[in-house]
This record gives C-alpha cells, structure tokens and sequence, in this order.
C-alpha cells in the first residue's frame, strides 16, 4: 500500500511541470505541493474538474528520474470540497514556487567576548 505522503515527497518540485501540462484542467504539481506540505484540505482547489484520465496523463507526462509520481492514485481519492474562501498565500521565493509564505531559519548566534 502507498503511503501518500512519501508518494508526494518524490515530486521534484519542477518548475514547468509538464504534469500540469499534459491535465490541461487543472494545476497537478501544485495539487501535488500541497498534497507534499499537509495541505490536503486544498487539493482540489487545483484540480477541480480533472477526471481520473486526466490525473493518468499527468502521470504519463511525469519525468521523474525512476518512476512517475502515481498522480492517478495519490489525487483520485482527496477530500473533495476545498474552502475556496481561504486567503491565496502563494509566493516565489528563489524562484521556487512556494505555497506558504512563511519560512523558518535559523543562524548561528554570534557571541562577543568582552574583557
């Protein structure tokens, strides 16, 4: 059995995502994003209209180096119904289209010497 969340861990975040390209409906690499980042409860905000052939031809389309993300089987079965009133918190950053804007970092912390 797959488990869905290491399933999505294996996209490559790319940056054109020829996934997205060959459903046509919707916006698979991102439904798959949010998938990746626990945000299942958005999914179908991007694939919305997208019926299970169009879920097998981003599957198709998938250029990972092994073996394609099983789109079909990790998006068929999503909650349906996504609240659609949430807020849009999408960014770039890098380049790297992220859905949440919010990053955590950390440094090293400088300490001075006082004598």
């Amino acid at each position: 059995m797959m488990h869905k969340h290491e399933e999505s861990a294996r996209c490559l975040l790319c940056e054109d995502a020829p996934c997205t390209k060959a459903c046509g409906k919707g916006d698979i690499a991102r439904a798959i994003r949010a998938f990746r980042f626990y945000n299942e409860q958005n999914v179908w905000r991007w694939t919305a209209g997208c019926s299970d052939a169009d879920f097998e031809r981003a599957q198709q389309a998938c250029i990972h180096y092994d073996k394609p993300i099983r789109i079909s089987e990790l998006l068929s079965d999503c909650p349906q119904g996504a609240n659609h009133s949430l807020p849009d918190l999408d960014i770039r950053f890098c380049g790297i289209p992220c859905d949440n804007p919010f990053f955590l970092a950390s440094s090293e912390e400088i300490r001075t010497k006082t004598f």
